[in-house]
């Protein structure tokens, strides 16, 4: 099997577990795998190797760069200058930087996550190496700062989509070359807990706090019901709104019932999870655009039996049922609070069913070993070309 390269701006990030669980499960399928990134972080790793390539020395690029065949140079160059947003010369300075490593390591595939830096560079790299090449879209790279997007579409093997918006999206550019492919979970990290459900119910929020988290609106509906059923929320990340937030929550009198944790990890969440009902999740658009595609949190929320209480936006309709939770307007804090509502007042009964078919729906739908299955099959069947 190939040995994949994959291209990551930064890495490992705490808020980016869907590239760790790729990896993961790239490997567990058969793969090597080797992460290229332009600044390794500080968080702990070591599943596989993680190379800065961009450190690596002028001099020993340029090496790289005449030993390279002219056909190979010019098909690098000529897509480098498609390109607007990074100058040619920094592609093609870093390109044989990652071109040294993919000759060296003898790494057969280029996989870049986010549609800017990491695909930009990697792009360039492939055509310089002769290797086949793609990239995974996720939010913020595709709607709010698509750089050279077009160019990136037309010259990538493949382009992965993950939700089918972004898919028809992606389709306007370039039919032929889209892939449909939810990020995985790994069901057997993320597991169902015995739980009693709470007379109170207990509801968790996870993820940055960002505007497009929707957090605010949660909040909202929450002071809507009545104080004698209103459920406790504990509310896990960070972000630039936690302030805001702070001074929303005592605004609206819910210190009693709303605690912030701040950041924790996967395996924190994984064991915390076993003490809440239901995962609430109300996302929306940014006033900037920004937007999350096929969010993780609610797989890996109902691979842990969590039934969830979302909205209508960006793939959470291909994720979440009317059998395994609430789907509701996105910015609507009353549909919210009505969802809410009705949560309180279900039997435990219901709530195990809901439970159940949240577990099964990621183990037949979202399974991290089925998706790299997958992913392998095209990265497998795809050659160098000039396109």
């Amino acid at each position: 099997m190939k040995h994949i390269g994959i291209v990551v701006p930064n890495f490992p990030v705490l808020s980016e577990s869907f590239v760790r669980t790729e990896i993961k499960a790239l490997l567990d399928v058969g793969h090597r795998v080797t992460v290229f990134t332009f600044a390794k972080t500080n968080l702990s790793w070591s599943d596989t190797d993680i190379i800065e390539f961009t450190k690596l020395p002028d001099g020993i690029a340029f090496c790289s760069w005449l030993k390279t065949s002219q056909t190979l140079k010019d098909n690098a160059k000529l897509v480098a200058q498609e390109q607007t947003s990074i100058s040619t010369f920094s592609l093609l300075r870093e390109a044989a930087k990652l071109r040294f490593y993919v000759k060296r390591l003898n790494i057969e595939h280029l996989h870049c996550h986010f549609m800017q830096n990491s695909i930009a560079y990697g792009l360039v790299a492939a055509k310089l190496s002769g290797i086949s090449v793609s990239a995974i879209g996720h939010g913020h790279d595709v709607y709010v700062a698509p750089y050279d997007l077009n160019v990136k579409l037309k010259h990538c093997d493949f382009i992965v989509a993950v939700c089918k918006s972004m898919a028809s999206y992606f389709q306007t550019f370039n039919k032929e070359r889209i892939r449909l492919l939810h990020c995985g979970v790994d069901i057997d990290f993320f597991q169902p807990r015995k739980r009693s459900y709470h007379e109170r119910k207990k509801l968790l929020f996870v993820g940055r706090l960002v505007e497009q988290k929707g957090v605010q609106y949660a909040l909202r509906a929450l002071s809507d019901l009545p104080q004698s059923m209103r459920p406790t929320l504990d509310i896990i990340g960070d972000g630039p709104l936690e302030n805001d937030l702070i001074e929303l929550i005592n605004v609206l009198a819910l210190t009693d019932n709303v605690r912030l944790l701040g950041s924790r990890s996967s395996s924190e969440i994984a064991l915390l999870a076993g003490d809440y009902d239901a995962l609430i999740a109300p996302f929306c658009v940014s006033s900037k655009g920004e937007k999350d595609t096929g969010p993780l949190v609610l797989k890996e929320a109902m691979a842990m039996g969590l039934p969830v209480i979302t909205c209508d936006v960006m793939g959470c309709s291909e994720i979440v049922t009317q059998d395994s939770g609430y789907l509701v307007e996105s910015r609507n804090s009353i549909d919210l609070g009505r969802a809410i509502f009705d949560f309180c007042h279900a039997s435990d009964n219901q709530m195990q069913a809901m439970s159940s078919c949240a577990r099964k729906r990621v183990e037949k739908m979202f399974n991290s070993q089925n998706q790299a299955l997958k992913l392998s099959t095209w990265i497998e069947k795809a050659h160098y070309e000039f396109n």
